[in-house]
């Protein structure tokens, strides 16, 4: 193949070979390299998805993690976690808690809280600041009415610092 030819046609194998990917002498890609440098959705092999062998190995290591896991068991955990955020917050008069699956996206179980403001004088959008901007910060989801919780990605233990902050800041605006 000529290098300095601008010819974006790979190198032809002769008839008799007829592998399932053709490459270059000297290793040097799938097809010429120039090709591999296209947008997208160029005339290009693999480049769509934009992987290398790397996050291809990536992708089977968690998948094979995420089969190995006890599903059961996480969910169990899951719910037991914040049950335990829940029944924190409840020392606060007014608090109302409710365990729920949002039907949509991240589907595990998940804590709404909401209080009579009259008792607790903070906005959820305060409250959710006031957690963000503590040690530690921490992030919640949920609307102007209430602060949503889930544990999924917390590593067990962690739910007990949540809820002691969150009882902390929803006490220290109690009346």
């Amino acid at each position: 193949h000529n290098k300095s030819s601008t010819s974006t046609t790979p190198p032809r194998l002769p008839e008799a070979v007829t592998p399932d990917l053709k490459s270059t002498a000297g290793g040097k890609g799938l097809v010429c390299p120039r090709r591999l440098h296209a947008p997208p959705r160029g005339n290009t092999i693999g480049r769509g998805m934009k992987m290398n062998k790397e996050e291809i190995l990536g992708m089977l290591v968690a998948l094979e993690n995420f089969l190995d896991r006890d599903h059961e068991a996480d969910w169990q955990l899951w719910e037991a976690q914040v049950q335990d955020i829940a029944e924190s917050v409840w020392s606060v008069p007014g608090v109302q808690t409710e365990i729920h699956v949002p039907e949509i996206a991240n589907h595990v179980p998940s804590l709404r809280i909401r209080w009579d403001q009259a008792q607790v004088k903070i906005e959820p959008l305060g409250a959710r600041r006031a957690l963000i901007d503590g040690r530690p910060s921490i992030e919640t989801a949920g609307g102007g009415n209430e602060i949503d919780i889930t544990t999924w990605m917390m590593n067990p233990g962690e739910e007990r610092i949540v809820a002691q902050r969150l009882t902390q800041v929803l006490q220290g605006a109690a009346t």
